[in-house]
């Protein structure tokens, strides 16, 4: 057994052995031959640009990039013809981020050179001419802490510091005023250093030229770290991002403020929407004060919130420009393709007025049309009606409503009585007969903001998977309302069967908490679904028609039983003159029944 054992020893070691010589005999591959010249980038100064300094001579950084294939083996570094520095051992052999310091350079034309060359002897060449020019020291406005005008350069001219370049962002050669601007560029932006730039109060300023590619990116940017996702942060509750994302072939712009425990939105949704890619330079400013926020494009007023607590700025130490990165980008929202110009920051709220005379803007409150074309189908034959004079009794259809809770019917209507909602109370009606591919509803609304939130009108289906907080949204219809920045918002929510569609109107369909009896409509056809406030088109949203499983029941004046996991309950305004349609109202019957109650 021992002998069998060192036998077997032996073979094994006369096997490995044979194994290694053979290896060792393999003639060594043909190595491939390297035909692809390194890729070189100049990153700063950019070619044709400017370097604006408050100095005669300055030492300028420049920032280079070389990509090869293969190995990189050599850089070298000119500057205005003279071989400044030859590097020739890299950390990583394939890319190459490089910065290079000269001193002593003067106002006038210059030329940086890079030569870079592979093992494969394969040398490429770029050259960038730049422009040094000393300028006046920045006399800032009043209560102005940042201005860049991006003529060339990317100084903040308020502390005369360069702000940080990260990517090869670039410059537009035009601008909304002088001769360029910022100029975005995928995984580009800029930084800069927030100590002095988080003021109690503050006003943002800039222009933008909007490129709806990518379709949603961060413009600027103050947020904190996000330990929890650093790779995708996304800490809203201190600091602010404005931002913008796709609606359709348009681009909607957005405001968000931490306030330390929670966050404030500012989203005008219709209102602050922007058609991009037109050449046409538009104004923004956001405005952060200790106690409301709002926004504005070009002058109008497209959202506000005045029940705000003031910015937080916990953690945030970062201004980014142009991007989300590299603390907001949980969504997304990362570098913006546009162009940007004469950014300014005020650490005030800027009145309307002062406004005007920084921009030559009408600055003033939004206008009440947002200029959408109604669609109309056949015409309307009405299904059910509620006058509410003396009870809660149904003429036309044969449907009964039934009470649920305590809602009563009260003096003051637009004509004799009203519903008046009361808590954990609202009426249903059977369906039966009233479901139509196409109908509209027709309603008077006295809003009582207490709660901030309340369904008005529902027809949804069970909801199998959430029974006690139901939200099956894939049929039917939901009407409601939420609290927007004080004012009430209406919304509409419809479904086709296998998806909802929301038709949102933003700050167009907001109704102030004083505003009295306003009316209200919706229409549905086959492909589109709309809002009226006061007889005005105020949203509007296509879609694949309506789907109706499982809806046998209409709630009035609330979301309940059906539509209640968002806490869409009872409504405690008053409704007055609710009609049904079997087909979609057009304008001129819509503004006959807003006669009713003028």
């Amino acid at each position: 057994m021992k002998f069998l054992k060192y036998a077997s020893v032996f073979m094994v070691m006369a096997l490995l052995a044979t194994l290694v010589s053979c290896k060792k005999d393999d003639p060594d591959p043909e190595p491939e031959e390297d035909t692809v010249a390194p890729v070189v980038s100049i990153t700063y100064p950019a070619d044709g640009g400017t370097v604006a300094t408050t100095e005669a001579t300055v030492s300028l950084t420049i920032e280079y990039e070389v990509t090869d294939d293969k190995e990189i083996a050599s850089v070298v570094v000119e500057f205005d013809g003279t071989q400044v520095s030859e590097t020739t051992s890299f950390l990583d052999y394939r890319v190459v981020d490089g910065e290079e310091v000269v001193a002593g350079v003067a106002d006038g034309t210059h030329t940086i050179t890079i030569i870079a060359t592979d093992k494969g002897d394969n040398t490429t060449t770029e050259t960038a001419t730049f422009t040094k020019s000393t300028v006046e020291p920045y006399t800032p406005m009043d209560n102005e802490i940042l201005y860049m005008a991006f003529e060339g350069n990317y100084i903040e001219s308020v502390s005369a510091t360069t702000a940080t370049v990260v990517g090869s962002p670039g410059f537009a050669g035009e601008g909304s005023e002088g001769n360029d601007a910022y100029a975005g560029a995928t995984n580009a932006y800029l930084t800069l250093a927030a100590d002095d730039l988080k003021p109690a109060e503050l006003t943002a300023s800039f222009y933008m030229k909007v490129n709806s590619t990518p379709d949603r990116a961060g413009i600027l940017v103050m947020s904190p770290p996000d330990n929890d996702n650093p790779t995708a942060p996304n800490v809203r509750t201190s600091g602010f991002r404005f931002f913008r994302e796709a609606a359709g072939d348009k681009q909607i712009f957005k405001l968000n403020v931490g306030i330390g425990d929670d966050e404030v939105w500012l989203d005008g949704g219709v209102l602050a929407q922007v058609v991009p890619n037109t050449d046409e330079w538009v104004h923004f400013a956001f405005l952060i004060g200790s106690t409301a926020t709002s926004l504005y494009i070009d002058g109008v007023k497209v959202a506000e919130n005045t029940d705000f607590a003031g910015i937080d700025w916990t953690g945030c130490d970062l201004l980014s420009i142009m991007s989300g990165a590299p603390l907001f980008t949980g969504w997304e929202h990362k570098s913006d393709l546009s162009y940007l110009d004469e950014l300014r920051i005020f650490d005030k709220v800027l009145s309307e007025t002062e406004l005007e005379d920084l921009t030559g803007l009408d600055f003033g409150e939004p206008n009440n049309d947002p200029g959408i074309d109604p669609v109309v189908g056949p015409d309307a034959v009405e299904t059910l009606y509620m006058s509410f004079d003396t009870d809660f009794s149904i003429a036309v259809s044969d449907a009964v409503a039934t009470a649920v809770g305590t809602p009563t019917v009260a003096a003051g209507g637009v004509s004799g009585s009203a519903y008046v909602g009361a808590t954990d109370s609202y009426l249903t009606i059977p369906s039966d007969g009233l479901l139509n591919d196409e109908f509209s509803v027709s309603f008077w609304h006295n809003l009582n903001a207490d709660p901030d939130r309340a369904g008005i009108l529902v027809i949804g289906p069970p909801d199998e998977v959430n029974p006690t907080t139901p939200n099956n949204r894939t049929s039917g219809v939901r009407f409601f309302r939420e609290n927007a920045g004080g004012k009430q918002r209406f919304k509409l929510n419809v479904g086709d069967g296998t998806t909802d569609t929301w038709i949102d109107g933003g700050a167009f369909a907001d109704v102030a908490t004083d505003q009295g009896w306003v009316h209200m409509a919706f229409t549905v056809s086959q492909t589109r679904a709309q809002v009226w406030v006061n007889g005005i088109l105020v949203a509007a949203g296509d879609f694949e028609g309506i789907d109706w499983t499982g809806c046998d029941i209409i709630s009035v004046g609330s979301g309940a039983p059906r539509f209640t996991e968002w806490n869409h309950l009872s409504d405690l305004s008053s409704i007055d003159e609710l009609r049904m349609y079997n087909g979609v109202l057009n304008p001129t019957q819509i503004a006959a029944l807003k006669a009713v109650g003028d």
